[in-house]
């Protein structure tokens, strides 16, 4: 039997893409309507496949579905963001701990994520805010492929893709982040992996996603934060005497 390979990314997945990076422009906003129609004569394409695109950004929670009236595209609740983080949390201390257990830190990829993380401490990247979101999250993803767990890892890059718009809908900027706390957490995490040390991973992993869940709790409005210490989800982030963390 002969077959043609297929394409490493499906049409809809290149739709979804293509609506994402209009958020992250500013081209759609919260609120916008998602009319298939236009998006398929402006991308040159039928309709089917911008449905399914759209589909798949509902089901990553970047746009609302209504029966019968079309899409919008999504205002990011902390839930959602929370959500993200836990999923982040979970996933990600799974797969650091296996790279662990593989001794990544012997392998040639190691040297590549300490790259990634010196390109941190560079200047020019630090005073262009979306290239240090950038360089930050390629770090993490490296850090997270070292475990060699492909679902896993396709999971937490399918997070890694809603951070930006989450960081772009909520006018979050990383002009506001401490850069040297943010390089030191990662340094920490680094040291942990080369010496091995599981409970140190644990724990410089789990400060490094509070520390970036309370940089976006401090985006919305107190309205919009009031008993966030009583959302089930805040659990497996914080502990109950933590809440100095989002102060």
């Amino acid at each position: 039997m002969s077959m043609e390979p297929l394409p490493d990314v499906s049409t809809a997945e290149l739709v979804a893409q293509r609506i994402r990076e209009a958020i992250l422009d500013g081209s759609l906003r919260p609120g916008d309507r998602l009319i298939e129609a236009d998006i398929a004569a402006e991308l040159g394409i039928s309709r089917g496949p911008v449905r399914e695109g759209i589909r798949l950004l509902g089901a990553e929670g970047l746009v609302v579905l209504r029966r019968n009236r079309g899409a919008i595209v999504q205002s990011p609740t902390f839930e959602d963001v929370l959500e993200v983080y836990v999923v982040r949390l979970g996933l990600g201390l799974l797969a650091l701990h296996h790279a662990m257990e593989l001794d990544a830190a012997s392998s040639p990829e190691f040297d590549d994520v300490q790259v990634l993380l010196r390109r941190l401490h560079d200047r020019e990247v630090q005073v262009d805010p979306p290239l240090m979101m950038d360089a930050d999250l390629a770090f993490q993803s490296a850090l997270f492929d070292l475990s060699g767990l492909a679902r896993v890892t396709a999971v937490l890059e399918q997070t890694a893709r809603d951070i930006p718009v989450f960081v772009k809908v909520l006018g979050i900027t990383y002009d506001d982040v401490d850069h040297a706390a943010l390089i030191e957490r990662h340094e920490r995490l680094v040291k942990a992996i080369r010496t091995r040390h599981r409970d140190e991973v644990e724990a410089a992993w789990r400060d490094h996603v509070r520390c970036t869940v309370g940089e976006f709790a401090r985006g919305y409005p107190d309205a919009q934060i009031e008993g966030i210490f009583e959302l089930p989800l805040m659990h497996h982030v914080f502990d109950h005497h933590d809440n100095h963390n989002l102060g």
